[in-house]
Parts: C-alpha cells; structure tokens; sequence
C-alpha cells in the first residue's frame, strides 16, 4: 500500500469518526502537521506506528489493508484473535465455531 492510499484511509477514518487533525495528533503524540502530510501521502507512516494510528482511530490494523489482504493476511489475523482467547476450552468453541460457518459458507458458494 502506497502512503496515499493510507493516507487516505487516515483521513476517511478521522472524518468518519469527527475527528480534527489535532485530535488524531494528540491521540498519536504527532502535531497536527505530521497529520496532515500523512493524509495527503506527502510523509510515510511507519509499520511500527499502525498500531498507534490503528488505536487512535478505533479501528484493527487491518483496517488499513482491506483491499490488500491476502489469504497470508486472512490467516495471520484469525491466528492473532484466536491466541488472544483467554482458555483452552475458549480456544475448542472458537474452533468448532470456524468450522461451523466454514461449512455453512462452503454450502452456500457451492450450490
């Protein structure tokens, strides 16, 4: 993803939200510039800081990759909610609810 089309999703999430500039740069402990440059694709947002954007404007990271997610990106985020389920038996109802929809989706597509 390109820093426009982050910057983008930056400023469509802030807008949605009602969101100023300064808000989102409090909210990031950035200036209200920095913002802004990321918005118009004029400054890249590092890897390590999506999370604090991410944060800040209530949305996964994730968020910032919708039209990009591979099946890579697919997997990677289930895995990452599913090692957050607090038990083992949480853990077996997650699963067995995967298969559940896996197999409601699968019927579904196929017929």
């Amino acid at each position: 993803m390109d820093s426009t089309d982050l910057g983008l999703r930056i400023k469509t999430r802030r807008e949605a939200l009602r969101m100023t500039q300064e808000t989102l740069a409090d909210r990031t402990e950035r200036d209200q510039r920095s913002i802004s440059e990321y918005e118009a694709g004029k400054r890249r947002l590092s890897a390590v800081d999506l999370p604090v954007f991410a944060k800040a404007l209530e949305v996964s990271v994730l968020y910032f990759f919708e039209t990009a997610m591979t099946d890579h990106d697919f997997d990677a985020a289930l895995l990452e909610h599913f090692s957050r389920l607090p038990t083992s038996q949480a853990k077996e109802t997650a699963i067995q609810l995967v298969k559940l929809y896996s197999e409601s989706i699968k019927s579904h597509y196929s017929g």
